[in-house]
């Protein structure tokens, strides 16, 4: 997490911009811009198209047409990948094998490491801050099967946090987990927001986020049909639930960026123990 200062440029940039899959537009010619600091809800019903723009800003969609910049890069031509943070609309962490807390949320160390890269003992810490940052700091050596979803919820929020992104994107952060979770949720992206971290949150709802939510971008048909103050947004939103459209969140199969890597051997946290 950290403290840039606006003058270094916004944190997300979108010029006439179309984004879909494959050469299907699911959202078309919007604008955009999230200043650094910002902390931004993305709002919109089912297939409406904002999970398609939020992948677009990482590379996950086509960009069809016009520009997107994170950070004041192209998308897809940030150098150090590190600097941006994503916690994917998924409830649970699962895998083939087994890990505990620590190895998940080290995994989002490697951003700032690469692959090859033995954890240190700046690394080491951290993914102790990031842990203790989601209030799971007892749970560290525990395996992630045995937490509860909003548990697990949270370690993929920790292992975001561990690359110490400048811009976190969230997708249904609040989606499935009990009320207790979703609080816990609010505290910690409270702190990240008042550390600077930019927070860019797809949801359908705000709910216990909205005393850290302080903007709204309402997209619909794939058009932003409002962008302002929270407290606005409502009216803008509409009505029922659109169902998914042609093209809106396919379900493509091999490796997804929302997928932890997780190795069958254990995870070395720096050199000297």
């Amino acid at each position: 997490m950290t403290d840039r200062s606006p003058a270094d440029g916004p944190a997300v940039r979108l010029r006439d911009a179309s984004i879909g899959y494959d050469d299907v537009p699911i959202v078309t010619r919007v604008d955009l811009t999230v200043q650094r600091g910002e902390a931004v809800a993305v709002l919109g019903s089912n297939g409406s198209g904002k999970t398609t723009l939020a992948r677009g800003m990482l590379g996950l969609a086509t960009v069809l047409g016009g520009e997107v910049e994170l950070l004041g890069a192209p998308v897809g031509r940030l150098r150090e990948r590190g600097r941006v943070g994503y916690v994917p609309q998924r409830h649970t962490v699962s895998g083939a094998v087994p890990a505990t807390v620590r190895e998940v949320v080290s995994v989002g160390r490697l951003a700032r490491r690469g692959l090859f890269r033995r954890l240190g003992a700046a690394d080491r810490v951290a993914v102790g801050e990031a842990v203790a940052a989601v209030g799971l700091a007892d749970r560290m050596e525990e395996p992630v099967a045995s937490l509860s979803g909003g548990q697990q919820r949270r370690v993929l929020v920790a292992r975001a946090l561990a690359a110490q992104p400048e811009l976190l994107v969230m997708d249904e952060p609040t989606a499935g987990v009990d009320a207790a979770s979703q609080q816990a949720l609010a505290e910690v992206l409270a702190r990240v927001s008042a550390a600077g971290t930019t927070l860019l949150v797809v949801t359908h709802e705000t709910g216990p986020l909205s005393g850290v939510l302080t903007r709204a971008v309402v997209v619909d048909q794939g058009h932003i049909r409002y962008d302002g103050p929270l407290t606005g947004a409502e009216p803008a939103t509409g009505h029922g639930d659109h169902h998914c459209g042609p093209g809106e969140e396919p379900v493509r199969a091999g490796y997804r960026l929302d997928q932890p890597t997780v190795s069958t051997r254990p995870v070395r946290l720096g050199g000297g123990r």
